[in-house]
């Protein structure tokens, strides 16, 4: 944002470059190396986040169940594998999120009914109930967008939502909110897509 003193940073950093390099740096070196820096972002072209919102696809689902297995990484594949076996009688394979010490699974509470009593896992299991999944499909531009994540979570922040759980994948964003949250949730970031939309249609 180019809102900093660059004397003032200078002091704060000179310890550090001391330490790093091993060489005394004086202030007005570092002021100048840091004016230098600062020139080169002014030249940075980074994409509007709100724009590549054009093409995304947003879906909300009601009545999910947000569930926490603890584990450790070598019990993993055997409960993916339990998973995979109970899925046939599920309407949709569980989104299954590997996370440090346990396995983060989001799924419908009819399914999650279905298989509660069948994998041993689930009984220590935290569970979120009465929450809904945000799923946003976005357009291959918007994929290698710098910030288009921080974009969106900040964008339903600033719009009373909170946000219970959140996966960034390859194309997809999903998020888990409050059932009451949903609605409102959907209708921000679909406003912002027709809103990006409309944006593009101006400029051609």
């Amino acid at each position: 944002m180019k809102v900093v003193n660059f004397h003032s940073l200078a002091e704060l950093i000179q310890p550090k470059v001391k330490q790093l390099s091993g060489k005394e740096a004086t202030i007005n070196a570092l002021v100048v190396a840091i004016k230098r820096f600062s020139d080169t972002l002014s030249t940075t072209n980074t994409p509007d986040a709100s724009r590549v919102l054009k093409d995304a696809r947003i879906s909300l689902s009601s009545g999910i169940v947000d569930v926490t297995m603890k584990a450790s990484r070598n019990q993993f594949s055997a409960i993916v594998k339990e998973l995979s076996d109970a899925a046939a009688e599920l309407s949709e394979f569980p989104h299954i999120f590997p996370l440090l010490n346990s396995i983060k699974l989001i799924l419908p509470r009819d399914d999650y009914a279905l298989i509660g009593g069948k994998l041993g896992h689930l009984r220590d299991a935290a569970t979120l109930v009465n929450v809904a999944k945000l799923t946003l499909n976005l357009s291959p531009r918007a994929e290698m967008t710098p910030g288009i994540a921080s974009y969106i979570t900040e964008l339903l922040f600033r719009n009373g939502v909170n946000i219970l759980d959140a996966f960034l994948g390859y194309g997809d964003i999903i998020m888990v909110v409050d059932d009451r949250d949903g609605p409102l949730a959907y209708d921000v970031l679909q406003g912002e897509i027709r809103g990006s939309t409309k944006v593009e249609e101006w400029k051609s």
